[in-house]
C-alpha cells in the first residue's frame, strides 16, 4: 500500500500542476471586464519569461521534497526530476523507484527489478505530461487549442482571470492568471494516479514563491488538493533549465 501511494503521490504531484476540486465551470464573462483570453495567455508567457526563451527551453530538473497527506498521517518523500518536453521524463524516488518515459517506450525499477511500463501507464504519463507541458506556457500558443473565460475567483486573496484550456483526445486545464502579476497562480484539470482505477479525481495545485531561473519564472511550493482534500504540499528545490538534457537518463533504467 505504501508503495501505490509513493507512486500515485509522485505521478499527481510530478511537479507543476494537475487537477481541480471544485471543478470551474464555464462562463459567458469575467465580472464586469470583458478581456481578450489571448491577451491573458501572452500577459503571462511574458511574465514567464517570453515565447522564445520558453519555447527554447524545453530541459528542466529539479528536487522536490513532499509532505504526502494520507489521513491523519504525512510522510515527507526526496524526489529528483528530469524532464525535456514534451515526451521524456526520468524520476528517482529516494529509496522506492525510478520511472523513466520516454516517447512510446517506459520502465519502472524497483530496487534490482526493471520492468516496461504497461500500455495504461503509459497513457497515463502521456496524458500527465501533457498537462504539465502546458503548464510552461509555450505550448499554448499551439494550434488546435481553445479558450473558454470562467468565472473570476480569488486565490491566496488575489484576484485572477481564468481560463479554460481544451484540445482534441485530451483533458480540459484550467489556468487562473494573478490579475496583477500574470503568474499562474492556480491550475485545475481532472486526473487519477498511476495505477488507480475508477472516476478521475478532482485536484487543484496552488503557485506560490516564484524565482528567476534562466530568465524565466518559476513557481517554488505547490500544493496539491485532491477531491477537497489536502493531498500534497511540494518545496521544488536546485531548479535548472536549458535546451537539452543527455540522452542518457532516459534510457531504460540500470541497477548501479
Amino acid at each position: 500500500m505504501e508503495r501505490q501511494m509513493t507512486m500515485r503521490g509522485l505521478s499527481l504531484g510530478l511537479w507543476l500542476a494537475v487537477c481541480g476540486s471544485g471543478w470551474l465551470q464555464a462562463g459567458s464573462a469575467l465580472a464586469q471586464e470583458p478581456v481578450s483570453l489571448t491577451e491573458v495567455v501572452e500577459q503571462a508567457i511574458q511574465t514567464a519569461g517570453g515565447a522564445e526563451r520558453l519555447s527554447r527551453l524545453t530541459a528542466q530538473t529539479w528536487r522536490a521534497k513532499m509532505k504526502i497527506h494520507e489521513g491523519e498521517q504525512v510522510r515527507t518523500v526526496d524526489a529528483k526530476y528530469a524532464v525535456q518536453w514534451p515526451d521524456k521524463l526520468r524520476s528517482d524516488v529516494a529509496g522506492s523507484y525510478t520511472m523513466v518515459r520516454n516517447g512510446d517506450a517506459g520502465w519502472l525499477m524497483q530496487g534490482k527489478i526493471v520492468q516496461d511500463l504497461t500500455t495504461d501507464q503509459l497513457l497515463f504519463l502521456k496524458e500527465d505530461m501533457y498537462v504539465n507541458w502546458l503548464r510552461t506556457l509555450a505550448p499554448l500558443r499551439g494550434k488546435g487549442l481553445r479558450y473558454q473565460s470562467v468565472p473570476p475567483i480569488e486565490v491566496e486573496g488575489r484576484e485572477t482571470v481564468g481560463v479554460r484550456v481544451s484540445s482534441a483526445n485530451h483533458r480540459d486545464v484550467v489556468f487562473l492568471f494573478d490579475k496583477q502579476t500574470h503568474d499562474v497562480v492556480k491550475t485545475e484539470t481532472q486526473s487519477r494516479g498511476l495505477g488507480e482505477e475508477g472516476e478521475l479525481a478532482n485536484i487543484e495545485s496552488f503557485y506560490s514563491k516564484f524565482e528567476k531561473v534562466a530568465g524565466t519564472r518559476v513557481p517554488t511550493r505547490v500544493k496539491i488538493v485532491r477531491d477537497g482534500e489536502l493531498f500534497m504540499e511540494i518545496e521544488i528545490s536546485d531548479i535548472q533549465r536549458s535546451e537539452k538534457l543527455d540522452a542518457k537518463l532516459f534510457a531504460r533504467p540500470e541497477q548501479e
